[in-house]
């Protein structure tokens, strides 16, 4: 299959999967799940894990992933997902116990979050939206701009 078809066929299968991901009707986080075959195509699927899961691995000449969807577009999606499956990195995760730089509100906003309120000194309350996905998280000051994540809840 060639590179373009591919590339074609994956983003059109997030496009027709979107609205069950950012409605978000399963409990947990949404994930594509999806194989790759060499000449037979895409299949693509939506899963809900309580946590965070990337995988990418081989069988049988067939390539299978599981890619958490948690970006605020389908074209996003598309891209983080595209280089992962190149090879060229895997996607910057907010999960509890990631240690940020920098200015915090800069810095979730680099990871795709708009901040709506931030508070504190040693401990920041923060709450964010991401796509239509609403959070509250909290960071403990680790360093003068070093924050860890302690704990990141998603908003009904």
């Amino acid at each position: 299959m060639a590179e373009s078809d591919l590339r074609r066929k994956l983003a059109q299968g997030i496009a027709d999967l979107w609205a069950e991901i950012s409605e978000n009707s399963g409990d947990g986080i949404p994930h594509l799940v999806g194989e790759i075959s060499s000449g037979l195509g895409v299949e693509l699927g939506v899963a809900f894990f309580d946590d965070y899961r990337i995988e990418r691995f081989f069988d049988d000449g067939v390539l299978f992933f599981i890619f958490p969807a948690d970006e605020g577009s389908p074209r996003a999606l598309f891209v983080s997902l595209w280089r992962f499956l190149q090879g060229r990195g895997v996607p910057r995760l907010l999960i509890p116990g990631v240690k940020l730089e920098g200015p915090l509100g800069d810095t979730l906003k680099k990871l795709g979050f708009d901040v709506l309120w931030m508070a504190g000194d040693s401990i920041i309350e923060v709450w964010a939206t991401k796509g239509r996905n609403r959070y509250e998280l909290v960071f403990k000051r680790t360093g003068d701009n070093e924050f860890t994540l302690v704990e990141k809840r998603k908003v009904q």
